[in-house]
């Protein structure tokens, strides 16, 4: 829970002849992550000879898929039916029949999109009820072009050029007009002359008849390609009913025997043998070592690494968290942000159990709570698993829980104590308890969040502490101690020389214990581990944005009570007051909300983590195949 699963190595080495079936041991396992073996002195074994013919199939079979529309399957299909279908001229028809389809969709796509264009150049010309046909004379030139609002006066002098035999235009948007200009055959210089004054050319489109008329023979045809494409699409759907379950079984199957055939790459080879390392947890090892000698025979050779082994000769194994279901939200943020190594502590079960009461001490409202708790419960349902919404929606949604308790602790209910709201409900002023409220208690809460703050941090050099010390770092884990000492002793000497909190007896042992610490500091970390000693105090008194998110939305929340409650007093102004109290409140507390995730996390990941963590692991990723086609 603490730890990741403890995970050790196994070196198998089996006779070649067994090649293929210590590959098929390793996937029917299911739970050994193989490592690429690398020896100066060995080669690496080469792919199964089927590994290049199930990756070319592979691919024609998820090109098959992609042209296809999804469909559940109804049914999962043995791999054997799955194998006999990809081999039978039945699944080579539908292959080639899907394939001319999809030529067609494109010959006839491209052929819109051809259309498209063209209709985007004759649009320019639809004002003019001119059959362009007409237009190809033989003695003279028709130039088009655009003149915008700007340059219009100066091309109308252009325009008396006495080489601009006729001209005509139309309204081009509302920035300009188009322009058709006669010259006589050849002149391009007239042309270049108008141009000047803000003529851009265009091309005459090569159209029959008026552009109106031919923007509908257009559309037309687009409508009927359309047609054509949506009855090509309605013959895919129908196949995909009857056989798409069929290929993506298919594709799944060439895809494990495109990784199995492929494995082989990452084992040693030699002329008779082959050499396999995988990391298993522990804890399976000797499930793997049943498995392997069922599966090769008894005489198979196995030799286990311990984790002690692998730690003591600095290799990396790769990391397992193991966390009940609840916890899976909170083991997505952690590796959302960084994988802890095999070997040191995993922060998920710390960021269960800080980060909830940070979140929970900055919304501190009870309706606000109840607010937090519905919203998350909305987003978790809306957003499925596998994206990063629905594990922080989750998170955000345990974490309402405390945030109703401290509402309750702070008698803050909408930013008002329970003895108001109990007023204006017509009980009169009952009390029934008297909260903390925050507004007039800051300087005990602010103490308090400093506290938290000594208190995380003296716990994260302690956890620092105990991972350097399973990594056989001695000086290092001195340093941690060294600061755990300095953040300990240094708070009983503030609190005993500065404030009247401790009895002045408390400075002289402090101060010894002080010194001591910052020794250690020295000793594992050098005199410049002394320089972080303001950071050290920059990271407790960090912990104040606890109490000062809260007042924030606290404050908020008063003026809101105090200038738009909707009390009946107020007559026709209710109109108004209700919707915009309720706005008011519920802005309030989505600003509370967003702000105390963000900081809440902040104080986890950079203040408290930074103390221990160091993080770069790689998942553990077991030889195995998730099968959604596939009986077997």
């Amino acid at each position: 829970m603490f730890y990741p699963a403890k995970m050790c190595k196994v070196r198998l080495i089996e006779r070649k002849a067994n090649l293929e079936a210590t590959v098929g041991l390793l996937e029917s396992f299911g739970g050994a992550e193989i490592k690429k073996f690398s020896y100066h002195e060995l080669q690496n074994a080469k792919p199964l000879d089927e590994n290049g013919q199930a990756t070319e199939r592979l691919v024609r079979a998820e090109g098959i898929l992609a042209t296809l529309p999804e469909h559940a399957a109804k049914q999962r299909i043995s791999r054997k039916d799955t194998a006999a279908f990809l081999n039978s001229a039945e699944a080579r028809k539908i292959g080639e029949k899907i394939g001319s389809i999809e030529d067609e969709k494109q010959k006839l796509q491209s052929e819109i999109d051809v259309l498209k264009d063209d209709r985007a150049v004759i649009r320019n010309f639809s004002s003019f009820n001119i059959d362009f046909s007409k237009l190809d004379f033989e003695t003279l030139d028709v130039a088009a072009g655009i003149v915008g609002n700007q340059n219009e006066k100066q091309f109308e002098k252009a325009l008396k050029n006495p080489a601009i035999l006729r001209s005509t235009h139309k309204p081009h948007g509302v920035k300009g007009n188009m322009h058709l200009a006669v010259v006589a055959k050849g002149n391009e210089q007239a042309i270049s002359e108008i141009a000047k004054s803000g003529f851009e050319r265009v091309a005459l489109p090569k159209i029959s008849t008026t552009p109106s008329k031919e923007l509908e023979k257009i559309e037309g045809r687009i409508e009927e390609l359309r047609s054509q494409i949506e009855a090509l699409d309605k013959e895919l759907a129908k196949i995909s009913s009857q056989h798409y379950s069929k290929f993506a079984a298919g594709a799944e199957y060439l895809k494990i025997e495109a990784e199995k055939s492929g494995a082989p790459i990452n084992f040693g080879s030699t002329e008779h043998t082959i050499i396999v390392e995988a990391y298993v947890p522990e804890k399976n090892l000797s499930q793997f070592e049943a498995a392997a000698r069922q599966a090769l025979g008894q005489d198979v050779y196995i030799h286990k690494f311990s984790s002690e082994q692998l730690e003591k000769s600095h290799e990396q194994a790769p990391t397992l968290l193991e966390h009940n279901k609840f916890l899976e939200p909170f083991e997505f943020m952690t590796k959302f942000v960084s994988l802890p190594k095999n070997n040191e502590i995993d922060p998920t079960m710390i960021f269960v159990i800080f980060f909830p009461i940070f979140y929970a001490m900055m919304v501190g409202d009870f309706i606000y709570g109840i607010l937090s708790f519905l919203i998350a419960r909305v987003l978790m349902k809306k957003f499925a698993p596998g994206g990063i919404m629905n594990p922080v929606a989750k998170i955000w949604m345990w974490s309402a829980i405390p945030t109703i308790i401290f509402g309750i602790i702070y008698d803050e209910y909408a930013g008002m104590p329970h003895k108001e709201i109990l007023g204006h409900l017509g009980f009169g002023a009952i009390e029934l308890y008297h909260g903390i409220e925050r507004i007039h208690n800051v300087n005990f809460l602010l103490t308090i969040c400093v506290l938290i703050g000594i208190f995380t941090m003296a716990l994260g050099f302690l956890l620092g502490f105990v991972n350097a010390r399973r990594h056989g770092n001695n000086s290092h884990a001195i340093a941690k101690l060294g600061w755990y000492g300095v953040t300990c002793a240094g708070t009983v000497l503030l609190s005993s020389a500065l404030f009247p909190i401790l009895p002045k007896e408390y400075i002289i042992p402090s101060a010894i214990a002080l010194v001591a610490s910052l020794g250690a500091i020295v000793k594992g970390e050098g005199v410049m581990g002394i320089i972080e000693l303001p950071s050290l105090l920059s990271n407790v008194l960090s912990f104040a944005r606890i109490i000062a998110v809260g007042l924030v939305g606290t404050v908020i929340a008063l003026i809101l009570n105090g200038m738009a409650f909707p009390s009946p007093d107020k007559g026709i102004l209710l109109i108004v007051l209700i919707p915009l109290y309720m706005v008011g409140h519920l802005f309030n507390a989505g600003m509370a909300m967003f702000e105390s995730f963000i900081q809440g996390a902040r104080l986890n990941y950079v203040e408290f983590y930074s103390k221990f963590f160091e993080g770069g692991g790689k998942e553990f990723s077991p030889f195995k195949f998730e099968r959604r086609y596939l009986k077997d």
